[in-house]
């Protein structure tokens, strides 16, 4: 494990560095608001949900992320939806177990990036933590109708 790795750390010091909104949701897990700046300046913003998973990556412990973009349903244009994660530097996309607001199960489209933490540097997670923002935000506006999460 990287033992000079501290998540809240790094997390606390991308957030100032950029003027994100961060909030420790429960111990160890962080909602970051990544603000995203459009070609008119304008801005957007993409909610990204960062732990550590111990175990995860051949028994090693990874900082794991990941922002909702949108509901799964049968009627997604799924090639177009699998071409988009060939956009991502370290984000990949994927489909997730998950919950609607209501409480019931669904499956959601989400992208993700998993970092192991023995190769995980501030510098690494600001550029993981923008590019799953940014990868989310497209695929939100561009199949499940605009900033909806």
């Amino acid at each position: 494990m990287n033992a000079t790795f501290d998540l809240k750390t790094a997390i606390s010091n991308i957030a100032t560095r950029w003027k994100y909104k961060c909030d420790e949701v429960n111990p160890g897990v962080f909602r970051v608001d990544v603000a995203i700046k459009m070609k008119d300046g304008s801005f957007r913003y993409q909610f990204v949900w960062v732990w550590i998973i111990a175990g995860r990556h051949f028994g090693k412990d990874v900082v794991y992320m990941n922002s909702r973009c949108g509901e799964y349903n049968a009627n997604l244009n799924h090639y177009k939806l699998l071409k988009e994660g060939g956009y991502g530097t370290y984000a990949s996309v994927t489909i997730t177990t998950d919950k609607r607001k209501d409480g019931t199960d669904c499956e959601s489209v989400i992208v993700q990036a998993v970092q192991p933490v023995e190769h995980t540097s501030e510098a690494i997670l600001n550029e993981a933590l923008y590019d799953v923002a940014y990868n989310a935000d497209i695929i939100e506006e561009s199949y499940f109708g605009g900033d909806n999460n």
